[in-house]
């Protein structure tokens, strides 16, 4: 297999670039998800669970790398999610293996996909906690921030590759062509 191209989000955009880019798409997010559904969603009382705002807060992490790993799983590969101080970002999900092109898209769209469409469909039928539900998928679109940066990037790529994970970024492989 040849490398066909390295993507690095952090040497693309840079650390803080990526934190302001997280941090404003997530407001504009929560802001975005809480009027529009309080619109549709007829006038409630909003409960006051301070215990369901820390779970979400400190849930939100493990459970979108989870779901990064879960398509990976399923098809037998392994995949592994922490922590490391010493690399950004700090928390992550990796794969031992280079992956098709396809898994990886999957797996990395799938934590936007699952908790914010758990979030809007929460919000729908229990009002009363939609400020909880907002505030969930605002943290967890902003997380994807940079699962949608590599999404755009790995697109671009042929459909027979695969990623292999480096700790520069993503090494985009295709088969060797003969000539």
């Amino acid at each position: 297999m040849n490398c066909w191209k390295t993507i690095s989000i952090e040497n693309q955009f840079g650390k803080e670039k990526l934190w302001m880019i997280s941090a404003l798409i997530s407001i504009l997010y929560f802001i975005f998800h809480f009027v529009i559904l309080s619109a549709i969603v007829p006038t409630t009382t909003y409960s006051d669970h301070g215990l369901l705002l820390l779970i979400i807060i400190f849930s939100i992490i493990p459970v979108h790398l989870l779901l990064h790993c879960i398509p990976i799983w399923l098809v037998g590969k392994k995949a592994t999610f922490g922590y490391r101080r010493n690399q950004w970002p700090y928390f992550y999900f990796s794969t031992k293996e280079a992956i098709p092109k396809q898994l990886l898209l999957l797996s990395i769209s799938l934590p936007a996909l699952t908790i914010t469409g758990i979030a809007i469909i929460l919000s729908l039928f229990m009002p009363e906690i939609m400020h909880y539900l907002a505030i969930a998928a605002a943290l967890n679109i902003g997380i994807c921030v940079c699962d949608f940066l590599y999404l755009i990037q790995l697109k671009s790529a042929p459909r027979e590759a695969y990623i292999e994970e480096h700790s520069n970024g993503y090494h985009i492989l295709c088969p060797k062509t003969k000539h």
